[in-house]
């Protein structure tokens, strides 16, 4: 388990969240199991983080936020193996996809066995408005994703259709995390409209940094090689900066319009950078980071609210 310092305060919750999604797989079996453990709790442990950090706001029992914590991390599991089939993708965190080791067929019903595990999870804490907001997240989590597969290779893609699937594809994740623990903790509606707030500009903040680092990012710690969205025909942030600010750019566009091999692909990538662009979209994701902060205003006032802030401020300046 790979935790970002400033989360270490909370490694014993995080360390418990793992020892739910261990028991999680055990119910899967072998050897699909062992596979799977790479891929669980793999990340940086920022989704889980959200949701101990706002049980902690309001001092409320851990083991049920373990539980929640546990199935958000299950469920975005859940999805990045459905993803990686679907893009095709061979790597994930520098280990290889699940697809590239098991039949499609298999790969499709793993992800659904995660996804059934998760609903479970979230089931037994016995409150329906959160699997409500579960149910949601998880409906626009997969519209975001058929969105982004019929526009995938559509040089048009505007800042509008960019920020309507980042929004479905991480937002929607992170703020059902944040809204779900905050419901958990019995905080007043004030206090959990804020606390989705924070989720959900936070979420993307980190899209946008994620798509930023797709191209300046260094491909070992990435676990992926750079460009990998442009290689795909998804048009992100920086491009659409880069164009906004370039006007017609035939290096880029030749890219877009489906001529990848590796000498265009590098030339693309060579000038976005060379660019504001990236600056440009680092400062969205600062304005939302902002956004994100302001609205804490209405929470408590603790150590882990202080930790959410800095957890924010993680999201523009990481370098992974």
């Amino acid at each position: 388990m790979h935790v970002i310092p400033l989360l270490e305060p909370v490694r014993p919750d995080l360390e418990q969240v793992m020892r739910l999604l261990h028991e999680t797989l055990a119910q899967i079996g072998e050897p699909l199991g062992s596979e799977l453990r790479g891929a669980l709790g793999g990340g940086k442990c920022i989704r889980p983080a959200l949701v101990i950090l706002v049980g902690r706001l309001f001092s409320a029992e851990a083991v049920l936020f373990h539980k929640l914590a546990a199935a958000v991390e299950v469920l975005h599991t859940a999805t990045l193996i459905h993803d990686d089939l679907v893009d095709g993708a061979a790597l994930r965190r520098g280990r290889e996809t699940l697809h590239t080791a098991w039949s499609a067929g298999v790969t499709v019903l793993v992800g659904d066995a995660l996804l059934a595990q998760t609903a479970a999870l979230v089931a037994e804490l016995g409150r329906p408005r959160i699997l409500a907001v579960f149910a949601d997240a998880l409906r626009a989590m997969s519209a975001g994703e058929i969105e982004q597969l019929l526009t995938a290779g559509k040089a048009q893609c505007s800042r509008e259709g960019y920020y309507r699937r980042i929004e479905a594809k991480t937002a929607a994740l992170c703020a059902a995390a944040t809204e779900m623990a905050g419901i958990l903790a019995q905080s007043r509606e004030a206090q959990v409209a804020a606390l989705r707030r924070f989720g959900w500009e936070l979420g993307i903040a980190f899209q946008i940094v994620d798509d930023v680092l797709d191209f300046i990012g260094d491909e070992a710690q990435l676990g992926k090689p750079a460009g990998s969205d442009l290689r795909q025909g998804l048009v992100t942030l920086p491009v659409i900066c880069h164009l906004e600010q370039a006007g017609d750019d035939a290096t880029v566009e030749v890219v877009l319009a489906g001529q990848k091999d590796e000498a265009r692909v590098q030339a693309a990538i060579e000038a976005i950078r060379a660019s504001g662009a990236v600056e440009a979209a680092l400062e969205e994701a600062r304005a939302h980071v902002r956004q994100a902060r302001e609205a804490l205003a209405g929470v408590p006032g603790s150590d882990s609210r202080q930790m959410l802030l800095a957890l924010a401020d993680y999201v523009v300046e990481r370098k992974r």
